[in-house]
């Protein structure tokens, strides 16, 4: 299942959860060359970073939707 705890490649790759986090990152785009660098990362590390500025809120949020998703 794909969680916050997953890498950011898979959750990318995956149309159902890049929706889920681009409803609460609007400006996240999977094809910027920048990801390259967090595609290894897990997802609550990578949104964790101060430079993403995602309040804890948000990565709460992120990490409920992702949940009840249930996205194998």
């Amino acid at each position: 299942m794909l969680t916050v705890k997953s890498k950011v490649k898979d959750i990318l790759a995956n149309d159902e959860a890049y929706e889920i986090v681009k409803k609460h990152m609007p400006l996240l785009d999977r094809d910027d060359p920048r990801m390259a660098g967090a595609m290894n990362m897990s997802l609550m590390a990578f949104i964790a970073f101060p430079a993403t500025g995602v309040p804890k809120d948000v990565r709460q949020a992120i990490a409920d939707d992702l949940e009840d998703a249930e996205i194998e």
